[in-house]
């Protein structure tokens, strides 16, 4: 059954598509999940996608066949609300909305998760949100009891605290150094000394979502339909935007390459922001029901989407206004013919596809 892309909202905001920007296609649309789909990761150094569900389980999926692998992992006894890989690719981690949080090992074969025989104790409500560290031996959770929590992956032990912050903490976030820990909870944001567990910087603004840019400079956070870029050491606002529309943000990704990020909305859309410039890059992905998480591939060509309407969607990336120009001036010395492998033209436009449905084996 073939899928159709949807028109932009006619809410959003006006968005011009430079000459050449190629359009965002979907690639797979990924079948199989009983009730809203919460978040979606890619698995480093594999072609697996894991996503997360309120039906209570994790989903592995091939981007080569478009198919489920194996059966669907329900070892939580509650509804998965966020999952995170390892930057070594070698482990999941998954929280879910009664508290619980599991780490899956990657299987040797890379084709299969299995949980890995250890207790994670010490949140009451819901986890919100789950991050590893860059050197894949800790991990970070941010929960409804108003704590976060930093955990040792091999023995299930709190590293560092919880860590009180007196209101939902709805996201947490590691420098790319591993040296900082960001929370954005209901009332702030808060940065941590994870070697002294010293309060570096508080910033009073609300926010549900907070990721540090790959050069550790600046820290991205978003709150309702706004998007907010802060110095990451003082907290000063960069650049302030709103990125939808009357709907509530939900969920935010910055492309490993550092050149665009990446929000989804209650609003139905997924909307790609350039880094430098802060301008909108190309048209909104539309999904027929609301996006609740989002992940970039590692490479920064692809984006996978959790929709509340039970499905996972992997999408081409729009080219931001700096790729762009690399592209032009690499066009330039370079014969622009489609049958020559390294011509630049078709280094980017191989990735417009015909959308296909999967579903789950």
């Amino acid at each position: 059954m073939a899928v159709t892309t949807h028109k932009a909202s006619a809410k959003a905001p006006a968005q011009s598509t430079r000459k050449g920007q190629l359009v965002p296609h979907i690639k797979m649309t990924l079948k199989g999940h009983e009730k809203v789909v919460n978040d979606v990761a890619f698995i480093h150094g594999t072609r697996l996608v894991v996503s997360g569900s309120h039906d209570k389980s994790l989903r592995v999926w091939d981007l080569d066949t478009g198919k489920q692998v194996g059966e669907p992992l329900l070892d939580h006894d509650a509804g998965v609300r966020r999952i995170a890989d390892s930057p070594d690719g070698r482990w999941i981690v998954s929280g879910a909305t009664n508290g619980s949080i599991l780490v899956w090992e990657v299987a040797t074969n890379k084709a299969e998760l299995k949980r890995v025989p250890v207790s994670f104790k010490g949140h009451e409500n819901t986890v919100w949100d789950v991050v590893f560290a860059p050197d894949s031996k800790t991990f970070a959770s941010a929960s409804s009891d108003e704590t976060v929590c930093v955990w040792k992956r091999e023995t299930g032990e709190i590293a560092l605290g919880p860590l009180k912050v007196g209101s939902v903490a709805f996201s947490v976030a590691y420098s790319p150094d591993g040296t900082k820990l960001a929370a954005g909870t209901d009332k702030q944001i808060i940065v941590w000394n994870l070697k002294t567990g010293k309060e570096l910087l508080k910033i009073e603004q609300r926010a549900w979502q907070v990721a540090f840019t790959p050069d550790g400079l600046r820290l991205v956070s978003g709150n309702r339909k706004d998007i907010r870029i802060s110095d990451a050491t003082t907290g000063n606002i960069i650049k302030q935007f709103d990125a939808h529309t009357d709907e509530p943000f939900h969920a935010l990704a910055i492309a490993p390459n550092g050149t665009k990020l990446a929000t989804t909305s209650y609003d139905n859309t997924t909307r790609f922001f350039d880094l430098t410039t802060f301008e909108p890059i190309g048209e909104p992905l539309d999904h027929p029901d609301e996006v609740l998480g989002l992940d970039f591939s590692k490479d920064s060509q692809f984006i996978v989407t959790a929709c509340a309407d039970k499905l996972v969607r992997t999408w081409t990336v729009p080219l931001s206004e700096s790729e762009l120009q690399q592209v032009s001036e690499s066009s330039r010395r370079v014969i622009p013919h489609a049958d020559l492998p390294c011509s630049p033209l078709r280094k980017f436009s191989r990735y417009a596809f015909t959308p296909v449905v999967f579903h789950s084996s």
